[in-house]
């Protein structure tokens, strides 16, 4: 870990890069850096791009690279319409969508949504967004269960959760453990409601179905670590059902679920290759 700490490097990344724009009556916390052809990445459950600093400055030497932190919201428009007003501001027309983790799911919606602008749509430790219905109860329970509770229950929920996902050098681990648990306390009740919400509004309207996307004409890469207990062997196959056509697969080897973390440079090398091969 370079001297200074996670969520310094974080905050001074936001300083650096960090831009707004209005939409649905809220203000996104955006961040644009760097030149060449356009990557939108789609950060994690942990809602804050910044986050994403070693990566997201390593691809930026050839990319334009546009993120975004996660307000709360619960339905998936809200997030379609604030990604529209960013490349808007941006100028930008057509891009390559690149979905971390909870982030996946995002992405997905939004190429269901807006297939005339996404040219390569990329899910990094993320699987196919083809809830059933039958999940619903159990998102509705999450729900529910986290406007009654003490906030503070929802919260160590969550962070145990996504603690037991993370990936990083045994030299990292502890900074970044720390940097997540600082960021998780942050969460007000409504960051916790929406985490589950928006997957909920996905499944009850069933937005990412094969429907969706025929009229999408772009191409489509995963990103699979071997030890990333949140994705299955059977991804591969239900995600081109899904879509429609071949999905590329790029190994991540045993990075696990954070490989952006594990391995900043060597995962923005791999997600170059996926992007060259889509």
């Amino acid at each position: 870990m370079v001297a200074m700490g996670v969520l310094e490097q974080a905050a001074r990344f936001a300083d650096a890069h960090g831009r707004t724009v209005a939409s649905g009556g809220s203000t996104w916390r955006y961040y644009r850096l760097g030149t060449g052809p356009v990557l939108v990445w789609l950060t994690g459950g942990l809602r804050h791009a910044a986050l994403g600093f070693a990566p997201l400055e390593d691809l930026s030497s050839d990319h334009t690279v546009i993120t975004l932190d996660y307000p709360p919201m619960r339905r998936v428009d809200e997030f379609v319409d604030a990604l529209d007003a960013i490349l808007a501001a941006e100028g930008v027309e057509r891009c390559a969508v690149v979905g971390q983790s909870y982030g996946g799911l995002l992405a997905q919606a939004y190429v269901a949504a807006r297939p005339e602008v996404v040219e390569q749509l990329v899910l990094s430790s993320s699987g196919p967004a083809d809830y059933g219905r039958g999940w619903l109860p159990v998102e509705y329970l999450f729900i529910g269960l986290v406007q009654v509770l003490p906030v503070r229950w929802a919260r160590r929920a969550l962070l145990r959760k996504m603690l037991g996902l993370v990936s990083a050098p045994e030299a990292d681990l502890a900074a970044w453990q720390d940097a997540i648990r600082r960021t998780v306390d942050d969460f007000g009740r409504s960051d916790i409601v929406s985490h589950f919400a928006v997957p909920a509004d996905v499944m009850r309207r069933r937005l990412v179905a094969p429907a969706a996307f025929r009229a999408w004409t772009g191409r489509a890469a995963m990103l699979v670590a071997r030890n990333d207990p949140t994705q299955s062997p059977k991804d591969q196959a239900r995600l081109e059902a899904l879509l429609g056509r071949p999905v590329h697969r790029v190994d991540l080897g045993d990075r696990g679920h954070t490989a952006a973390l594990a391995d900043p440079r060597g995962y923005a090398a791999l997600l170059r290759q996926a992007l060259a091969r889509t």
